[in-house]
């Protein structure tokens, strides 16, 4: 962890991550990728019990919103523990995915990811070594955050309409779509898990 960076880890507290790729890259460009981080969040949930609440994939970094608690524990999991644990989960995976696609296709679908994996840069590392992590310890913030998940693709102009863009919570809680990864909040605050 980079010296003067504290994580809060407060009962009851809800947590908003922003992870972003090593160097911006495009690493979650594919589906491939993409699901490889819904996986990740899945483990977070089967191994740490959290309570998830929102996320959004985007091709150069994701965004999650998650109690970290398991059901029933007043006590929250350490947010570096599952930091640690989602970010090697992700990288693993991912470069075998990125290996995958290479041997496939001979090349990645950027000039700075060929660069990346033909050793370009100094590192071959697929996150940023930081992560920014955020307490949310009221309601209004909560919504706030999500809000700010599920316009993120419209933002960056990705799509039209935030139901456009399967990789996010906004389906799951507009749309009651859980195909791709269901949520665990039941929009009552404060969040009983």
């Amino acid at each position: 962890m980079p010296s003067g960076l504290r994580r809060c880890d407060e009962p009851g507290d809800v947590h908003f991550w922003t992870i972003s790729c090593f160097r911006r890259l495009g690493f979650f460009h594919i589906d491939g990728m993409k699901q490889i981080v819904v996986d990740g969040l899945q483990l977070l949930r089967q191994k740490f019990g959290v309570c998830l609440v929102g996320y959004v994939i985007m091709p150069d970094h994701v965004r999650v919103v998650l109690l970290p608690h398991a059901r029933g524990n007043p006590d929250p999991r350490p947010i570096s523990k599952l930091l640690n644990a989602f970010k090697q989960h992700v990288g693993f995976h991912g470069k075998k995915c990125l290996r995958d696609h290479w041997q496939a296709h001979g090349r990645l679908w950027s000039g700075p990811l060929n660069q990346w994996t033909q050793g370009g840069f100094d590192e071959k590392k697929v996150w940023s070594p930081h992560a920014y992590d955020f307490n949310i310890n009221r309601e209004e913030t909560l919504v706030e955050k999500l809000e700010y998940c599920h316009k993120n693709a419209v933002t960056r102009e990705l799509v039209d309409r935030p139901e456009s863009w399967p990789w996010s919570s906004y389906r799951f809680y507009e749309l009651s779509d859980r195909s791709m990864l269901s949520m665990d909040w039941d929009r009552q605050w404060p969040i009983v898990w």
